[in-house]
């Protein structure tokens, strides 16, 4: 099968754009794929021969895009690396993949970047009915932050609207979209390639490193780890290395003041690949959380079981979904409570949390190899192909039914069926 492949790229600092790294090989291995980026900078990542093409969303060159059997779109909430697949997406349809399933951030600053507020509130109104039409300018205006908006107006419909398959990363994010079926549907565990020997790397002792590291939102709960952290400083038995970019770094360095742990906390920034894995391979337990998640699967969980590194997550969304064996779950709403005594259990038994991490390893192992994830993705390309004739038929069926309500009035939804049925019958084929 020929694949166009719409994705960020290194060297984007993005978590699709690492994770393709670790997936593409074994899809080059299984199809002939062409790599297609709006970035000014991208290079293939290792062990990856497949072409690169740029494209920009307004002026694609249609010949070459269809050429490939079908058209596979990564799709996340950040809008300076997935706005233009997206885009691209809507005019061309082919296989979604949702790396979050809530996607405000997205939507929003797609649609502030073209100063566009009547299209953001138009979308918000359509899917969300009044409730969206009445918080389209709250979020506009910067009233309400677009966090809110994950359990209220996720915008997952207009993300695979059109869509001629869509694949998850978790079993949530299935679950939610399942009674949609509009479309083929696959959830396939997020693909990992291992880079580092099963046996974790020898800590030193105390003061214990902890570790939160990404790019780090207000749904990192950062102002939970530094509180709990504080009931533990006078004793010196930790010390908190954060890795990665902050929403505000002056509030960070605040707290840590306020705190009086500026001597158990080191804010690092940005931090290269390499240096990152020296700090993963000398800490003893990481802190991911995500409050609220935006359904994503975590890039960012499975490079810590790659060092075999014990995690505190969150339970909620898929990381909820983990082997308790694997991970500590820290329940939404209790970080500082559930924070602490999780730090009090490791100082009395930390070779029990070092047990925890070789489990995520095993668990890493067993379902996240990208050969299973190349399998699961050609095989909905496969369904997606055979379902394109009766999508076709959906859309013209829609687009009568559109024009007809114009003049129809109160017989429209009667005419529309009329018409709707032999739409189908002629595009669509064998359901």
């Amino acid at each position: 099968m020929r694949l166009n492949w719409f994705s960020p790229l290194p060297p984007a600092r993005n978590g699709v754009a690492e994770w393709a790294g670790h997936v593409l090989p074994a899809v080059c291995r299984r199809a002939d794929v062409v790599l297609w980026t709006d970035q000014a900078a991208r290079q293939l990542p290792p062990g990856v021969t497949a072409e690169v093409r740029h494209f920009q969303p307004g002026a694609l060159p249609w010949a070459e895009v269809q050429r490939a059997d079908l058209s596979v779109y990564h799709v996340g909430n950040n809008a300076a690396c997935h706005a233009g697949i997206w885009q691209v997406s809507r005019r061309h349809p082919g296989v979604v993949v949702l790396h979050d399933l809530c996607l405000p951030h997205l939507f929003i600053d797609h649609f502030r970047q073209r100063n566009d507020f009547a299209g953001y509130r138009e979308e918000m109104e359509r899917f969300y009915g009044d409730t969206g039409g009445w918080l389209a300018p709250r979020v506009w205006d910067h009233r309400v932050p677009p966090d809110y908006l994950s359990d209220r107006c996720p915008h997952t419909e207009l993300a695979v609207e059109g869509a001629l398959g869509v694949l998850v990363h978790s079993p949530a994010a299935y679950e939610a979209l399942r009674p949609a079926m509009r479309w083929p549907l696959a959830y396939q565990p997020l693909a990992y390639r291992l880079t580092r020997p099963a046996a974790p790397a020898a800590k030193g002792g105390e003061p214990y490193r902890l570790i939160v590291f990404g790019h780090i939102g207000t749904n990192r709960c950062l102002d939970s780890v530094l509180e709990a952290l504080a009931r533990f400083r006078d004793g010196g038995r930790f010390h908190l290395h954060v890795c990665g970019p902050l929403w505000d770094e002056n509030h960070v360095k605040g707290r840590v003041k306020a705190l009086d742990l500026r001597r158990c906390v080191t804010l690092h920034g940005y931090v290269g690949d390499r240096d990152l894995d020296a700090a993963l391979a000398a800490s003893h337990l990481a802190i991911n959380l995500r409050n609220p998640t935006m359904g994503e699967a975590s890039l960012s969980q499975l490079r810590l079981w790659d060092h075999a590194l014990p995690a505190l997550v969150s339970r909620t969304g898929w990381y909820a979904t983990l082997s308790p064996t694997a991970v500590a779950h820290v329940d939404p709403g209790a970080e500082v409570e559930d924070l602490c005594r999780y730090l009090e259990a490791f100082l009395r038994d930390p070779a029990s949390f070092a047990g925890m991490g070789v489990e995520g390893r095993t668990w890493l192992e067993q379902y996240h190899a990208p050969d299973l994830y190349a399998d699961g993705l050609l095989r909905l390309c496969e369904e997606a192909k055979a379902y394109r004739p009766r999508a076709v038929s959906y859309y013209l069926a829609g687009r009568a039914a559109a024009e007809m309500s114009a003049w129809a009035g109160r017989h429209a939804e009667a005419l529309s069926e009329q018409v709707a049925g032999p739409i189908v019958g002629l595009t669509a084929g064998p359901a």
